[in-house]
Formats: C-alpha cells, structure tokens, sequence
C-alpha cells in the first residue's frame, strides 16, 4: 500500500485489510509485513509494534517482488545481487564448449536477461555498467568469468549483425529503454499509487483535444513539458533524468484524433 503516513490513514487501512480479512477468508500476517517511512523528517510516533509490524530503518531495504525497496537505498544494494547472479549464471554456462555464435546467444538471452527484471526500475551508474560490460565481454572472447582480451571494441560488439557487429545488447542502453517506457506509462490516464508520483513530479500541459470526446480531457502531451521538478529520490531521479536525456531523440509530432490517442 502506498498512503501518507499517519497513525489515522494506518487505523483506517488495518480497518480496512481486518474487512477484506473477514469477507475473503485470507490473513493479513503482519509479523511478515513491513513498512518504509519515505520522509526526510524524523518519524516521531510509533504504529504496528504490537501486531508485529517491522519499520525499515533509512538506508537499509526489504524485498519486494523480488528488488531491494528502501528510503535512501543505497544503490549497490541491488547491484551486488545482481552481478553475483550473474556471474553463477557465466560460471554454470562457462563448462560448456560453445561457439562464438553460442556465447552470444547466451550472452544475450541468458546472462543479460537475468539483469533486466531490475533495471527496469533503476538505471545502473557507469561504474556498475562497467562491470557488467566487463563479465559480458570476458564470457564473449573468453568462454568464462577471467580476465580475456577483446579482439572488438564494446561499440562495435553492440551493433547489429548487419553493420558489422555481433548483436550484443547493450545493457545501458537497454536500461535506458525501460526506463523512458515506465515514464510514458507513467504519465498515461489510471489512478495507480506509482503514476501519481510521476505525475505529481513532472510540469504536465494539458493537450487540448476536448473537441475529440470526453475521454480526451485529461490527455497530457509530455513533450510540453519544459523541464521537471528536481527529484531526491534516487530511482524517481534515475527515471527522470533518463527520459530528460531520450526525449529530445524522439518525435515530437502531436496526436491529432482519438485514435492516435489511445493507440
């Protein structure tokens, strides 16, 4: 759940899961339950000890599907998970005698792979991106997790087959893809918690094409925008500053029906 954070909204929800509780069958356990407290300002009361509800401390995580979620998470936090996946994956990959076409295949459909289900909500900083471009270009020329001398620089390895590279997915730029996609998703019409952040986040205009029918009213171009609202959070300010740095590469060309509206 995502609400302000006050003992008030917190009895109402408890309220709330205690009827859905009743009227479905299923249990809320709330010794398994965890909240984050995502303010700068000190939280000065305390709510949940006594049915076992644990607070996340600021700077420290707990899982959800999966990613490390936190207030001032450090970014490492996911990447260390990350990497040392991927490189179990090279390492049970690398007893294999695979071709150059192999290693490429799997480079891409297995090692990548396993790194984009995270990145699609965080954008990796170019330390980490070097990182990972080293255990990829080590298992592309070496067959294994050592060190091994590239015979192709990273650029030319990224780009397709038929411009005289290998097809390697480029992680960053991949990273980058998802996260400009969560923004445009995110300035898109529905009442989700996390498109409300976006949204309360970016200087929308509205686009005006109330003469195409009244579920064109609430449309807003993104490209308006001329700037948006500097953003503390790290992964609010990864997704940002991504689509500040895709956007201008993109058509700008504005929807002139209702169907390309809702295309």
């Amino acid at each position: 759940m995502y609400l302000k954070g006050t003992p008030s909204n917190l009895d109402k929800a408890q309220k709330v899961l205690a009827t859905f509780s009743t009227a479905s069958g299923a249990k809320v356990n709330w010794h398994k339950s965890t909240a984050i407290w995502a303010s700068k300002n000190a939280r000065t009361w305390q709510w949940g000890t006594e049915v076992g509800l644990k607070w996340v401390p600021n700077g420290e995580g707990t899982k959800y599907l999966g990613v490390l979620v936190g207030f001032h998470l450090p970014p490492e936090a996911n990447f260390d998970k990350l990497m040392v996946a991927l490189k179990n994956k090279l390492i049970a990959w690398s007893h294999n005698l695979l071709s150059l076409a192999g290693r490429i295949l799997v480079a891409n459909q297995v090692l990548l792979a396993s790194m984009w289900y995270i990145t699609v909500c965080w954008n990796p900083n170019p330390r980490m991106t070097a990182q990972i471009k080293g255990v990829i270009r080590n298992f592309i020329w070496g067959g294994k997790d050592a060190p091994a001398r590239a015979k192709v620089r990273w650029e030319t390895l990224i780009q397709p087959a038929a411009q005289g590279g290998l097809g390697i997915i480029d992680p960053k730029a991949q990273s980058e893809a998802f996260l400009a996609k969560l923004m445009v998703k995110g300035l898109a019409p529905g009442g989700e918690p996390w498109k409300e952040i976006i949204q309360s986040k970016a200087d929308q205009i509205k686009l005006l094409v109330h003469s195409m029918g009244p579920d064109t009213t609430n449309v807003n171009w993104i490209f308006s925008a001329p700037k948006l609202k500097r953003i503390p959070c790290s992964m609010w300010k990864s997704i940002v500053g991504t689509w500040m740095k895709v956007r201008p590469g993109l058509t700008k060309t504005p929807p002139t029906c209702t169907a390309e509206i809702f295309r």
